[in-house]
């Protein structure tokens, strides 16, 4: 494998191994090439996790990481700070269940083969992620370029350290906003779907504030991206109450091809 595998977890030990550990472990990725960052507060408590699997464990006070770790955000500027310029990059959350292939309605069979080939299709620089939903009826399964919404969940970059995050939630739509304003790719792989569970496991973001908090917090980051980028996204709210953003459609051509894609 080609890439980094960078992970942000709090509070969530048993659904973390359970679910992302395992899922990796089924793939047999490297864990020495996993890296996964932690709060102060998490971190005595994910060793013996970090000994059994044998992935690198990061927090605070680690000397190459440039941000107070105890937030989403830190944690996020962390990774692109942490890592190489032009590495490879492959951030997912801690609770995937799996990459479901619409061709097949099943989980991926090679997920390593998948992550390769993605890399391959933006190699000289870019950003590409997946449905966020694991149901093929929301993805008409063409692979996509330009400014469309990269769900964090579990995406792939090539590292460039331009890129600094600056919101508490809705983060990712920053992320793919300041990649496209640097005229750099973005695609879409329209045939696979994350499968996970939003908003509803106990443990991480739920863990740092309440559902009304949450609710505050995704408002004040949506406001704040539609002030700095009228240009490219608008608010759409929920009857619920939370605060989607939407992009102002601006597509791209791809890179142009200039190897084959690895086969998967």
């Amino acid at each position: 494998m080609n890439f980094a595998i960078a992970i942000i977890s709090h509070e969530r030990l048993n659904l973390f191994e359970s679910k992302t550990l395992s899922f990796l472990k089924k793939h047999g990725i490297c864990f020495e090439k996993v890296y996964v960052f932690v709060s102060d507060l998490s971190y005595l408590s994910y060793l013996p996790l970090s000994e059994k699997y044998g992935f690198n464990l990061l927090n605070s006070h680690n000397n190459l990481l440039k941000f107070n770790n105890n937030s989403i955000l830190n944690a996020r500027n962390n990774i692109i700070n942490y890592f190489e310029e032009g590495a490879n990059i492959l951030e997912m959350d801690d609770d995937v269940d799996d990459i479901i292939d619409f061709s097949t309605d099943k989980g991926v069979e090679n997920f390593i083969d998948l992550i390769n080939e993605s890399f391959n299709m933006i190699k000289d620089g870019g950003l590409f992620g997946f449905a966020s939903q694991a149901n093929k009826f929301f993805s008409n399964g063409i692979d996509k370029w330009g400014l469309y919404s990269i769900i964090n969940s579990c995406l792939g970059y090539v590292n460039d350290k331009r890129i600094v995050l600056t919101v508490f939630e809705k983060e990712d739509f920053e992320k793919c906003i300041q990649f496209y304003k640097l005229d750099l790719p973005i695609l879409k792989r329209g045939n696979y779907g994350i499968k996970t569970r939003y908003w509803k496991n106990p443990g991480g973001i739920a863990a740092r504030y309440s559902w009304e908090k949450r609710l505050t917090v995704q408002r004040e980051s949506s406001l704040w991206l539609k002030k700095i980028y009228p240009e490219y996204c608008r608010i759409q709210v929920r009857k619920n109450g939370i605060y989607d953003l939407r992009f102002i459609l601006k597509q791209k051509k791809p890179p142009p091809i200039t190897s084959s894609p690895s086969p998967i």
